[in-house]
């Protein structure tokens, strides 16, 4: 703007010096003379150029202004574009309109020149829609098509067009008219595209880049790996990624390579949109195909696959990456051993933590709070203490994340001391110790019961003016409330609130099962109603620390009663107090209690665990109510909860009970076809099933020998069966066998089975003993059964009453006989 006010000066200068007005037409106007000074490295002086343009002045002074005399001025000038270029604009300054031979006429001099500046300025006045007018671009472009004898002028020109358009238009007009400019003939170069590219991607609009894509592809211009980055991350930008991928397949289709860069970004780019998947299938493709790629792109999609606890693939890639060439960096090893650290792979994590030392990687404090973390996960604080110390003595940078997990694992082995030492050892090395770490120690004090230290830590805590939160009040008031300090708790509720804190819901839930743990049930009923009546957020906390504070007092029918109430209610207690009362009910024989439980957890579309319904079939088959323990089996079964041995067993011990051992076979049958593997209590309860069956027979008038027979056909089958399992025979399976023969009058067999034991390494127990005792006695070999009784007791193991009564019986009996005789 500068220069343009310059040439205006000096034109109004130069009519007053020949005595004519800068704004009438007439035919005496020349261009300015100083003009000529734009561009100084056409002429080699001042002196010079004030030659030159006397010269014109002297031979066009008589000329008029006129498009005709313009256009052959311009053409004198052509060797001299940047007078030329003065000139044009000094024309105009003075009045004189141009048409469209003038523009054709300086743009086809500044393009043949490659006067990129002044072209760029000369379009975007054309292009610009706050202009005062022009004209038409898109034929004065055709007109230097057709005066161009080479093609490097017209993509000149298309280029400083594009760039015009860029600064003055928006993206869509900009797209239209690189269309028209298409259709014209013209083939605009790759760096043209990619600066339309450009510019549409900034609209932060991928419609619009897809539409100059479109229009390039239409025209088949070449396009390059950089094309292919613009279009795609505009794509990716908006999480389109399936549309990225198509013209990804496109481009490379039209020829487009993409390079190191591309191939890293278009990964990278579909990692963020969630495509792990095929982010993982081209990045293998490209490691096939021996293609560089960046270490970002295997970092990016190792982190993506980690997230997905894919790490056996995860594992394959860090191999190919450094297959690759390229260096192992800390971020592959970091991803590994945090997502191990998550599963509780110990193992997994020490291999690659020592991986990564060995390839000269140091950890860093998040790898470190990893680890420690995964320690404490699996509750080997010793060992959280060991490492933090190694990584401490190391030299390496101690942030107060890893202090807190060091000081937490001193709190739960009980050494306070250490605790203590390392918060004050943060603040040595210039760490400022936050509520975390006081309400870790705090915790620390109250889980030893050392309440006197906890109120102190909490004092220092508010010396410090750090802000304890309602996390760090939680703690210290279910410490307090489990030492029975009821006044305290209170006192510190009233801090509490004195402070802006409220006591939610699980404040006073851990003073209520403090209260209760702490003998002190009657203040935890008073706290409870007090809170109720007021009413509280989460209500539901409140009422699941009453119940389970009821049931840890083993009032089970007062935590059943407020169940129920608060059931009538329309809300449930959590889950952790509905399992433990199932539990306690069913304990007490109270199956429909437990039941009722169940159903109401069902309306509220809370299904039990597996253990409460294990618990409440279990507690059915005791009484012997088959029909609802088989009701809530199949009802667990539709909910899909995974059915194991255990449950099937506790069925089929019921129907045993009862005497239907084909009910029971059917289970065990179906247990298998299921790929449920029977274990040997499973095992057991048949045998003992078949057992009472025969003995049941005993009344019914079959033989002796043929139950006999039966019995031994369906425990070999029994017995085969555990052998094809290879599952061994344990004690009470022994038992079960033994009494068996003895009762079948096969004692020598029951021998044989009990020395048999003896020769596996198992002990027998009074049970053993006691069914082999019985059977010498049924077949009045008392001393022998008086032997084993002595046998038994030598060896430390104590006869019950059973034992007593089934020898002084057939003792007593003994003696009878004799004196009869």
């Amino acid at each position: 703007m500068l220069l343009l006010r310059r040439q205006r000066k000096c034109v109004g200068e130069w009519c007053r010096h020949i005595g004519a007005s800068p704004t009438e037409s007439s035919p005496r106007c020349r261009f300015s003379v100083l003009a000529a000074s734009v561009q100084p490295e056409y002429s080699s002086s001042g002196d010079e150029r004030l030659n030159f343009a006397a010269n014109e002045l002297a031979e066009r002074r008589s000329c008029p202004l006129s498009p005709a005399n313009v256009v052959k001025t311009l053409q004198c000038l052509k060797r001299r574009p940047a007078i030329a270029f003065a000139y044009f604009k000094d024309a105009e300054s003075v009045g004189f309109r141009h048409d469209f031979s003038t523009y054709a006429e300086i743009v086809h001099i500044l393009s043949h020149s490659g006067q990129g500046r002044m072209l760029f300025s000369l379009f975007c006045e054309i292009v610009s829609p706050t202009s005062g007018g022009g004209p038409e671009i898109v034929p004065l472009m055709d007109q230097l098509k057709r005066t161009c004898t080479t093609s490097y002028p017209l993509l000149f020109a298309t280029n400083c067009l594009i760039t015009a358009c860029t600064t003055c238009c928006d993206a869509r007009d900009t797209i239209g008219l690189f269309g028209e400019l298409c259709r014209l003939g013209v083939v605009p170069p790759v760096w043209t595209c990619n600066i339309l590219l450009k510019f549409a991607a900034e609209s932060c609009d991928s419609e619009i880049v897809l539409s100059a894509y479109d229009e390039m592809k239409f025209f088949r211009l070449t396009l390059d790996a950089h094309s292919l980055r613009i279009i795609t991350r505009s794509l990716f930008q908006e999480k389109k990624a399936d549309k990225a991928f198509k013209v990804w397949v496109e481009m490379i289709e039209m020829g487009v390579k993409p390079d190191v860069h591309g191939h890293s970004s278009f990964i990278i780019g579909l990692c963020e949109c969630g495509k792990i998947d095929l982010a993982y299938a081209i990045l293998q493709e490209i490691i096939r195909e021996k293609v560089q790629v960046e270490a970002i792109a295997f970092n990016v999609v190792m982190d993506g696959l980690c997230k997905e606890m894919r790490l056996e693939e995860v594992e394959k890639l860090l191999e190919n990456k450094v297959r690759q060439g390229l260096t192992p960096d800390i971020y592959g090893y970091s991803y590994l051993i945090r997502s191990y650290c998550k599963v509780g792979n110990l193992l997994k994590v020490l291999d690659h933590y020592q991986a990564m030392v060995s390839h000269g990687l140091e950890a860093n404090c998040h790898i470190m709070s990893y680890l420690l973390q995964c320690f404490t996960k699996l509750g080997m604080a010793s060992q959280v203490t060991e490492y933090f110390q190694k990584f401490r003595d190391s030299g390496l940078h101690i942030d107060g994340v890893l202090y807190n997990i060091a000081m937490d694992a001193y709190c739960k082995l009980g050494n306070m001391d250490e605790a203590v030492k390392l918060l004050g050892e943060m603040m040595t090395v210039g760490l400022s110790p936050d509520r975390i770490h006081y309400t870790c120690l705090i915790k620390g004090y109250c889980l030893k019961g050392d309440i006197q230290n906890a109120r102190q830590a909490f004092e220092e805590m508010l010396k410090a003016n750090v802000k304890p939160d309602v996390v760090t009040y939680n703690i210290l008031a279910s410490g307090l409330s489990k030492r029975g300090l009821v006044m305290e708790v209170f006192d510190l509720i009233g801090h509490m609130e004195d402070r802006g804190l409220q006591p939610n819901s699980l404040t006073y839930g851990v003073v209520i099962d403090g209260f209760c743990r702490g003998d002190n049930l009657s203040e935890a009923e008073v706290l409870f109603n007090i809170v109720e009546e007021k009413g509280i957020d989460n209500i539901e906390v409140l009422y699941s620390s009453m119940v389970c504070g009821y049931l840890h007092k083993g009032w089970t029918d007062n935590a059943y009663v407020l169940f129920l109430r608060v059931a009538k209610q329309g809300k449930l207690v959590d889950r952790f107090s509905c399992s433990k009362l199932i539990s306690d009910l069913c304990r007490d024989g109270n199956s429909q209690g437990a039941s009722t439980v169940c159903s109401t957890m069902l309306e509220k579309n809370d299904v039990p665990d597996l253990i409460s319904y294990s618990k409440l079939i279990s507690a059915y088959c005791q009484t012997g109510d088959m029909r609802n323990a088989r009701l809530w089996f199949h009802d667990m079964v539709q909910r899909g909860l995974p059915v194991d041995v255990i449950v099937y067993t506790v069925l089929m011990n019921g129907y045993c009970k009862i005497g239907l051992m084909q009910e029971a076979c059917e289970l065990f049958a179906q247990m298998t076809s299921l790929g449920i593997k029977p274990d040997i209590i499973a095992y057991t309860v048949l045998l003992d099933g078949h057992l009472k069956e025969d003995l049941q027979r005993r009344w019914q008038g079959i033989s002796r020998d043929k139950r006999s027979l039966l019995l031994r056909a369906k425990q070999n089958r029994l017995l085969s069966s555990m052998k094809e399992m290879e599952i061994e025979p344990d004690v009470p399976c022994y038992t079960v066998l033994i009494d068996g023969q003895c009762k079948s009058d096969y004692l020598e067999q029951a021998r044989g089975l009990f020395d048999e034991m003896l020769q596996k390494g198992l002990t027998p127990d009074h049970y053993a003993y006691t069914a082999l005792i019985n059977g010498y006695c049924s077949q009045g070999e008392v001393a022998k059964a008086e032997d084993l009784f002595q046998e038994m007791v030598d060896k430390g193991i104590k006869p019950d009453v059973l034992t007593f009564s089934v020898l002084n019986r057939r003792v007593l009996r003994n003696r009878q006989d004799q004196s009869y005789v």
